[in-house]
């Protein structure tokens, strides 16, 4: 297993090492379930490629951007404050958590979800892992079709002219009016368009 790109960013460092992580934790949970089979030990090979690089990653964020690696990272009983880091370090679980906050702000921003009344908003967002927060799907919608296109149209017969009447019956003509220039904003933004 390699990396598709070298990370120079925080940003970069901390997508890299959630995709890592998240390979790792998926590809062993369906081994133990037995969804896939590893009689060649290839998988095994590439889940431990892929701990070696994550690990690797980490270490590179203490020497890059003062990342405090999580062994070096001071024990303490249970209920006893952590003492503060040093002067221009941060301890990686803070750091995880600011980047994590950071790039799912980004990822709400960057999305219809952020202008919608129906929307339980960034932190209800970061709760679930990136998942979108709508309020009003019964299930869980991982990516949006559009960025400017809500998760709802088509289902259970919602239209566009449904979700209007709806948002104006839950915030207004002004909470449609944000919603409609979050939409044109979105639908205008050249890397969101679809190809």
């Amino acid at each position: 297993m390699k990396l598709k790109k070298q990370p120079e960013t925080e940003v970069e460092y901390w997508e890299a090492i959630e995709e890592l992580g998240g390979y790792i934790w998926s590809t062993n949970h369906e081994l133990c379930h037995g969804r896939i089979e590893d009689e060649d030990g290839k998988i095994a090979k590439s889940i431990e490629e892929a701990t070696q690089i994550s690990e690797r990653l980490v270490t590179e964020l203490g020497e890059k951007f003062g990342v405090i690696h999580p062994r070096d990272c001071p024990r303490v009983e249970p209920g006893q404050p952590i003492p503060p880091p040093p002067d221009g370090k941060v301890y990686y679980r803070d750091w995880y958590k600011r980047m994590k906050e950071a790039c799912y702000r980004q990822d709400y921003e960057g999305i219809i979800c952020s202008a919608c009344p129906f929307s339980e908003g960034l932190q209800r967002m970061i709760e679930l892992g990136n998942v979108i927060p709508c309020g009003i799907f019964s299930g869980m919608i991982y990516r949006l079709h559009a960025p400017y296109e809500c998760g709802m149209l088509g289902v259970d017969g919602w239209s566009i002219e449904k979700l209007y009447a709806e948002i104006i019956g839950r915030s207004g003509q002004d909470g449609l009016a944000q919603f409609q220039k979050k939409e044109k904003e979105l639908r205008n933004k050249p890397e969101q368009k679809l190809q």
